[in-house]
């Protein structure tokens, strides 16, 4: 398969819905809400096409509130003997995936929190 086969434009109901998710996400940091930026995006923009991946590749993420006085662990993997690789402040909103292994969520390349202490965030939509 080509690189210009795998592009497909963005649909105006698609765009619209990732116009306004991005305004209710702006408007939450502007109000002190907290969002926190992840590294890996859905999508990656190439001027006026948008590259998608295939169908069923990506994993549904929503948006988690941490629940954790002394903070969350980010590990390497889904499991406790797996390295820690950073943390997340109690109260943090992450975007991470809807599904669990091992009751961990990815939240990332080798980055994975315990679901035990993330609460979804249901007015924000999952992707």
């Amino acid at each position: 398969m080509t690189a210009t086969a795998a592009r497909r434009t963005m649909s105006p109901r698609r765009s619209a819905a990732r116009t306004a998710a991005v305004a209710a996400l702006s408007a939450a940091v502007l109000l002190g809400g907290g969002i926190t930026a992840q590294a890996a995006a859905p999508a990656r923009t190439t001027g006026a096409a948008v590259e998608l991946a295939p169908a069923g590749a990506l994993a549904t993420q929503c948006y988690y509130r941490v629940n954790a006085s002394g903070g969350l662990l980010i590990r390497s993997g889904p499991g406790t003997g797996y390295s820690v690789v950073g943390s997340y402040a109690n109260g943090s909103t992450i975007l991470a995936s809807a599904s669990t292994t091992n009751g961990f969520r990815k939240v990332g390349t080798n980055r994975w929190v315990s679901s035990a202490y993330t609460v979804r965030i249901t007015s924000y939509p999952c992707e």
